[in-house]
């Protein structure tokens, strides 16, 4: 388990004095107030001073795949700078969390934005499954997260380059009048590149052609709509063949959409954000960014025949 802090004793001067910590718990059992004198526990039985994590998806009410993914940002201490990286997710068909049908831990990574956890046990489809995040140091524990909600479609959550666009949950329409926040993903885009050395750089432009998707590309966009699927290509309506060495035009190889209305997604060109991910693409020193140019010039959400 991790803070931003990088020091156990920090986590002790907020908790008190401890008692052993096992590590990560071996089954679906949430683990006990591990202060040594009950006077160390807040009234919610916590032992860390931290706030409660924020949830970031999925939405309340998004249908999601039988193992999806849930995020939550970083707690911070409620008395000092400390920010807690590292956070214990339960999910349960309960609303009470009377029993557990999965429960993991997981870290963001190096300044990273959000925490996310994939489920690992795979949810009853047509279910309605609820979860919770609380964050964890060195034993120690913070208030648990609001409780968000879903609702189980069946299937599993994939990591692979494979067709079918990594198809999750969705965030529901905005309300008339009003538009969709842009999810800033650039801390799990970093993080995914870095588990596939395979795909990044070599693949991000293996043909050549600036406005053709990709393998790391698709990577991206499969583990992006494994959160919402909102998420697509840019058709960039304004290339054609001569500016892509004679390849037809398909989509940017480094950009991405979202689509913050209620209009469907296939041809959409004035109900999206658009984000550029790379800096020298198709270059030789490509490196990940988060460029929004929402506004700058046309685009056309496309699936890029993937979905």
């Amino acid at each position: 388990m991790r803070a931003r802090t990088g020091m156990g004793w920090a986590a002790m001067a907020l908790a008190g004095t401890m008692t052993a910590c096992t590590g990560t718990a071996a089954g679906p059992t949430a683990p006990s107030a591990a202060a040594a004198g009950s006077t160390a526990a807040g009234a919610d039985g916590s032992t860390l001073k931290v706030g409660a994590p924020r949830l970031v998806g999925p939405a309340i009410g998004a249908s999601v795949t039988a193992t999806p993914v849930l995020l939550v940002e970083p707690a911070t201490g409620r008395f000092t700078s400390l920010i807690v990286t590292s956070a214990r997710y339960q999910v349960s068909e309960s609303a009470t969390f009377a029993s557990i049908t999965d429960e993991g831990v997981a870290a963001a990574p190096a300044g990273g934005s959000f925490i996310a956890y994939t489920v690992q046990r795979a949810q009853r489809s047509g279910v309605k499954i609820y979860w919770r995040a609380r964050v964890e140091l060195d034993g120690a524990f913070g208030p648990w997260s609001a409780t968000g909600e879903a609702t189980v479609g069946g299937t599993t959550s994939g990591g692979g380059t494979g067709g079918g666009g990594g198809g999750g949950s969705r965030t529901p329409n905005p309300a008339p009048g009003q538009r969709l926040p842009l999810p800033n993903m650039l801390a799990q885009i970093q993080q995914w590149t870095a588990q596939r050395p395979d795909l990044f750089p070599s693949q991000q432009c293996p043909t050549g052609a600036k406005y053709v998707n990709n393998p790391w590309q698709d990577y991206i966009v499969d583990r992006l709509r494994q959160i919402d699927t909102r998420w697509g290509y840019n058709a960039k309506p304004t290339q054609t063949p001569a500016n892509n060495n004679g390849r037809p035009v398909i989509a940017a190889g480094d950009e991405i959409l979202y689509n913050w209305g209620s209009k469907a997604d296939e041809g959409n060109t004035d109900e999206v954000y658009a984000v550029d991910m790379l800096t020298g693409h198709c270059g030789t020193a490509p490196a990940v960014t988060w460029r929004v140019f929402t506004g700058e010039e046309p685009v056309r959400w496309t699936g890029a025949g993937r979905f």
